[in-house]
Order: C-alpha cells, then structure tokens, then sequence
C-alpha cells in the first residue's frame, strides 16, 4: 500500500528529502495509475531521472513530465496491444503484468557482490551514460579562466545532491558595475602611470574599461618581459604562528600572568610619553608656578629630571623595612613616572595604571557616574557604557580593580575607551571605591614606517578577500572573474586572505570529497590561472575548513609545491622589497567599534572635535596598543588564546600598509604613515563585490634624506610612492 510514510522511507534510503508538494504529488500518480509498490513507484522515478533529467531531484514538474511520459504513453500502448490480441483470439496481457519485472530496477551505488545479488531477483540495473551514483557534479557554471570551451567552472565539486544556480537573479539588460572605481588614494601621477585614472563619457558617470589601453608597464608584466629574479620577499618564521605551536594549553592563571605583561609593557611605553611631554615645556620655557596649583605635568618633570635613587629620599633615610614594603605596596615607577594602584585612596591627583574592563553587558542610559554636563555631549554610546567601565590594576598577583567615574574628564576632548585597552588615568580616589577620572593617557611614541630604500623596481599587488562565493552554491564566480582580470593584467603580487571554505556555510556539507582534497583543487586552479611571475600570497582564517580553529592562525598547507605561492598566517607582518605589510583576517575593525566607548567633552555649538573618524580612532587602538588583537574579551566567534597573542599578534612597529578585511564600508586611509586597506569582499552577497589594486614605487628622496630617513626623522608621505584603488567585481 503507498502512503505517506512509505514514499518518504523509499526516498530517504537514496539520500533524498522530498517536500510535501513531492509526495503529495507522488501519492496522486499512483492512485491514478494503480500502483500499489511504493518501491515500484520510487525505482520508476530513478530510472526517469537517471536517463532524461541528468539525476535531479524530484519535482511537481518533473513528476508530471514522468507520468505523462512513463505512464499514460505506455498504457495507451499497452491498450492498443491487447484490443489487437483479443481480436486474434489471444488473451490480453495485463500493463501491470507486462511491465512489472523491468521496472523493479535498482540505481544506488553498490559494489559488484551486491549486484550480484539483486540479479537474482531480477533487479536489473540499466545502462546509462552518465554515472547512476548520487554524487552530482554542478553543471550550472560559468565557462573556465581561460574561455575555452563548455568545460564548466574552474571550481567544480563532486556533490551527493545538486546544487542550483545562484538565487542571485541579475537583470540581463542592467549594466555590469564590474570595474567601477570606489575608492582612489595616492598620488595621480603614479596611476596614470598604469592607465588606471581612465577618462570619462557622459559627464562621467560610465568609466571607460580600464583594460582597453595597456600601458607599457602592462605589457611587460603581460608577456614576462622586463622582469628580473623576481620579488624579494622575508618572513620571520618564528616569530609567527606554525605547525608546532600548542594552543589552548594555557590555564586561567597563565592568562592572567600574561595580561599583566601586556599592561607593564604598555604602561611603560605610554608612561614615557607622559614624561617627555612633560619635559618639552620645560625647555621652551620656564614661567613660575604658584605653590598653590598641585600641577600633575610639574610632578612628572621633576620626577623624570631627577635620578630614582635620589626619588627616593624619604626610604633611604628611614631606615625601618615596613615603611619600604608600604611604599612598594601603595606605588610603583614607570619610565621615571609614580603610579598608585587603582584602588589607593587619595583626594589629590595621583596616577593609576591598568586595563579596561567592562562589569556587566546590560546598557545603562544615565546615572550619576555616567552623565555629561550641559556643556558637554555624548556622541556615542556602545553597550559599553561610561557607567560600567572599571580598570583592574598593573599588578597581576592581587587582581585589584576599582570602578571609573569618567563624567569629569577634562583632556583629552574626545575619548575613546575599549575592553582590554590599557590606560593611565590621572584623578581622585577619595574612598578608594570610585576613580574620578580627570585625564586620560592611553597613546605612545609610535615608531613610524621605514621608508622602503631598497625598493627599487615599480610594484603592482591585487588584494582580494572571502567570501569568494556566493552562499547558496560552490561556483566562485568572483573568484573566477578575478582570475580573469589577474590573467589579462598580471600583477607582480597577488594576496588572497581566506576563509576559501567557510565553516559555517552548510553546501560544504555536501562535498563529496575530503576537506583537504577540496582545498588542494581551488589551490590548484588558482595557480593554473596565475602566471608563474605573479607572486601568491595566500593568508589562512580561523573559520575554514582546513584550519585549525584558533587565533592567531597558523598558515595552510597543501601537497603541491608552486615556487611562487607563499601560505602566511594570521595575523602577520611580512617584507616586500622593503616594504613592510601587516595583514589580519579577524575583523578587528568592527569588533573594536561595536566595543568601545566614545564621549565628546565640547561646547555646545563649538566646532565638532578631532578624533571623530571611527576608522582612524580603531587602527590608533591596534598601533597604541602594539597588538593586532587588543580586545579582551574576544566575541564569541573568535577562539582568542592569549598566550599565542602574546607571542605572535604583536604589532612592534607600524608597518607602511595594513590589510585589515572588513564587513564595514570600503576604505583607504593614511593613518600615521601607514595605508590602511579594507579592501571589501569578493563577493559581497547582499552588496557589490569588490577588491584593491596597489601600485608602489620607489620614494623619491636624496642621499641625506636617505641617511635621515634610517633614523626616523624624515617620513616622506605614503601617497607619494604609493597608490590604490578598490574596484567592484
């Protein structure tokens, strides 16, 4: 008897899920046709698609095309057949009779004993021409990389089911946005240079194709011509997450030890700024003080001018040892600065040291700790509010920690506070409960870019990052396109950040091959496209498939060796011709402007202050805080470890451009001395795709420039030898 249940039990032993519009359907074509064998009725199915649909799953559509086919045909054929053997005198064969042994067919895949077996009972299996497995190849694909031919996608995967088509429906007479420019930065000279500032029709509303002209830069690097021993490139190793390294090992207390670290080596960097501030007025000029203004600037010039030993007058005359012990309890120097411990009760000013912490998550809109005064206005508030913000202290082995109360603050203007930042604070303390902040330090002297001088070639670098697909099917279609574009205009470096195969999309559930294997095939078409003069940097992500799940990354591995494919971890800082690039793939960015707390102590009606560039403020985080991660704690979806942060996510030296990926709008930002890049996705899914082409060259600067710049003293712009541009896909 065919029923509901039996239908979905037929189904679901060939791996299918049909809906109830299927079975349903699948119900009416048997009680129309008499067919009491629900495996009868299913095998039918097989064989039908097998042969006429290339193995798709059912349909109503395709089950109506069925009956009409297998079905109604065959029993008015069937019928003709006996209204011609009963006029003969013969009986009449019965369709159900005639028909019934050829078709109970079996169309799984099975091993030869298994055949064999149904054999005997007279399941015969037809011949097809094309496989009778449940794996699918997807056929919906674009042509390949090269054009050549039907071949399909470069990126075809072996599927147990089919995927369709991208739901993306594109209107066929709407213009392509490919190519449209979204962002330029740098120096015009320097794109025109390479025909990448095209000119204008219709007021300039439609680019020219910038492909059209090649240049004769681009017909060099087009056919191989004028290259040399190629692209010096440098990565220290050991300095970056490996194979080797252990993660999620280190215990509570370890995170604990190492955080403490972060803050006295942050704490003294920041300190030291604070002294040479204060000595800089100093040497200008030295007007007299009242006795009566308890100056903070003035204690810390004296303290930074005066040796420590002599500091420490009043313990070196008293000879008794519990005065020394409650003078390191209650304070501590850094970089000729006195800092007290956060919870050290005073009603003068004193400094305090320690990390940002947030108490509860729950948003508070006004209390008595939070508020502004009316000549001061609050332009942002995150769940982070001013509230609920406490500092724990420098000093790791007590865990002491004291809540802020930052509706006083005088300087700077505009503020700007995160978990896990690390600050001196400068206020009162009255009862040692509450820290009424009235100053806030949280930048150090930033060591700025070194000129690239040894560069001494032009370079051309694209940058792309995932999604490379779109997220209900396998074709990277924008990948294949980027491919495209890097075939015909070949660039000297190429850097591809991951995921390739993102986790979290369930299509990769229906490969039917191991993760590794997958990954070894878009490796492989990636660099079968690429010419061997294009240097590929690939950069690994936390969420693929064929990565370890933590942060920071160790790099892929594939079987294959390329010369000119290099795998980088996350995050890194790597040397181009003396350029150095740092780049990440956790978007930082975002995390830290969704995390932080900013206030704007101005007048009503004043100017609006500086520091109000979101993107500006958040890369001034990663610099200050010399760590290419400094929130803490993490979101959920990011597997932090510490102890691996510590050793392989710091950020020494602000490097000449930084690559950060992010889901915010596409930027290009000259941020103290350093190009930050987001350089958007490849495929945007609900926005338009995108990705950046950098052009740099040589800095134009004479021998005694060149002598200063090795000291830091002279930074020429970034603008001027390097130029980018992010363009739609």
């Amino acid at each position: 008897m065919v029923s509901i249940e039996s239908i979905r039990e037929q189904f679901d032993e060939l791996g299918i899920e049909p809906s109830d519009e299927v079975v349903n359907k699948c119900i009416e074509i048997c009680i129309n046709n008499d067919i009491t064998d629900p495996v009868e009725f299913v095998e039918q199915w097989m064989a039908y698609s097998v042969s006429k649909l290339s193995g798709a799953e059912p349909t109503v559509a395709y089950l109506n095309e069925m009956e009409a086919h297998e079905y109604t045909s065959k029993a008015r054929k069937l019928t003709k057949v006996s209204s011609i053997a009963a006029t003969s005198g013969s009986i009449g064969t019965s369709p159900r009779m005639d028909s019934k042994v050829s078709k109970i067919t079996t169309y799984r895949n099975v091993d030869s004993v298994e055949q064999d077996v149904l054999e005997m009972y007279g399941c015969i299996t037809p011949k097809a021409k094309k496989t009778v497995s449940r794996l699918q190849h997807n056929v919906n694909t674009p042509n390949g990389v090269r054009g050549g031919g039907s071949g399909g996608s470069p990126f075809t995967t072996v599927t147990y089911s089919p995927l369709s088509a991208s739901s993306k429906k594109n209107d066929p007479d709407a213009p392509s946005k490919a190519g449209q420019i979204v962002y330029t930065y740098g120096s015009a000279k320097l794109l025109k240079q390479f025909n990448w500032l095209p000119t204008t029709t219709d007021g300039g509303k439609e680019p020219i194709p910038i492909d059209d002209d090649l240049s004769l830069g681009d017909r060099n690097r087009r056919t191989g011509a004028g290259r040399g021993k190629g692209i010096g490139f440098t990565i220290k190793s050991a300095q970056f997450a490996n194979d080797g390294c252990k993660y999620m090992y280190d215990s509570s207390y370890d995170r604990v030890m190492i955080l403490g670290d972060r803050i006295y080596e942050c704490g003294n960097a920041i300190c030291k700024r604070v002294a040479l501030e204060a000595v800089k007025p100093k040497s200008h000029e030295q007007p007299a003080k009242n006795n009566d203004e308890p100056d903070v600037k003035s204690n810390s010039a004296s303290a930074l001018d005066t040796p420590l030993p002599v500091k420490e007058e009043p313990a070196s005359e008293e000879t008794d040892v519990d005065i020394e012990r409650e003078e390191d309890r209650l304070s501590s120097w850094f970089e000729g600065i006195k800092v007290h411990h956060v919870d050290y009760p005073s009603s003068e000013l004193i400094r305090v040291l320690g990390r940002i912490v947030v108490e509860s998550s729950s948003t508070t809109t006004n209390s008595s700790s939070g508020t502004t005064s009316d000549k001061q206005v609050a332009s942002n508030r995150n769940p982070t509010t001013t509230s609920k913000l406490s500092i724990v202290d420098f000093d790791e082995h007590t865990l002491r920690y004291t809540r802020l109360d930052l509706s006083k603050v005088q300087v700077p203007s505009w503020w700007s506070l995160f978990p896990g930042q690390t600050v001196l604070l400068e206020g009162i303390n009255p009862r040692g409960t509450l820290f009424s902040v009235k100053q806030i330090h949280c930048e150090r002297t930033l060591a700025l870019p070194r000129v690239p001088t040894s560069l001494d070639k032009t370079l051309t670098c694209v940058i792309a990052s995932a999604p490379f697909t779109d997220r209900d099917d396998l074709l990277y279609e924008k990948l294949s396109s980027l491919l495209v574009y890097c075939s015909n205009n070949p660039p000297d470096v190429l850097i591809l950040t991951g995921p390739f195969a993102d986790a979290n999309c369930k299509l990769y559930a229906e490969v039917a091959e191991t993760f590794d294997e997958y990954f070894e095939k878009i490796i492989s078409t990636i660099m079968s496209s690429i010419g061997i003069y294009t240097e590929v940097f690939v950069v690994s992500h936390h969420d693929d498939l064929v990565s370890s799940f933590v942060y920071p990354t160790p790099p892929y591995k594939v079987a294959s060796f390329y010369k000119n494919l290099h795998f980088l971890p996350d995050p890194c800082v790597f040397n181009l011709e003396g350029v150095e690039i740092g780049i990440t793939t956790v978007d930082v960015i975002k995390h830290l402007i969704e995390s932080e707390c900013t206030v704007a102590n101005v007048t009503i009606g004043s100017a609006p202050p500086l520091g109000g560039d979101k993107i500006k403020r958040a890369y001034g985080h990663l610099f200050h805080q010399a760590s290419f991660y400094p929130l803490n704690p993490p979101p959920e979806d990011v597997p932090l470890d510490v102890d691996m942060l510590n050793e392989f996510g710091r950020l020494s030296r602000v490097p000449n451009i930084m690559i950060c990926p992010s889901a915010l709008n596409r930027y290009v930002r000259e941020i103290n001395g350093c190009v930050c890049i987001n350089p958007g996705f490849v495929d945007g899914h609900s926005a338009d795709g995108s990705y950046a082409r950098l052009i740099i060259q040589a800095p134009e600067i004479d021998e005694q420039q060149q002598r200063e710049s090795q000291s830091d003293s002279i930074q020429p712009s970034p603008a001027s030898y390097i130029a980018c541009q992010i363009v739609k896909t």
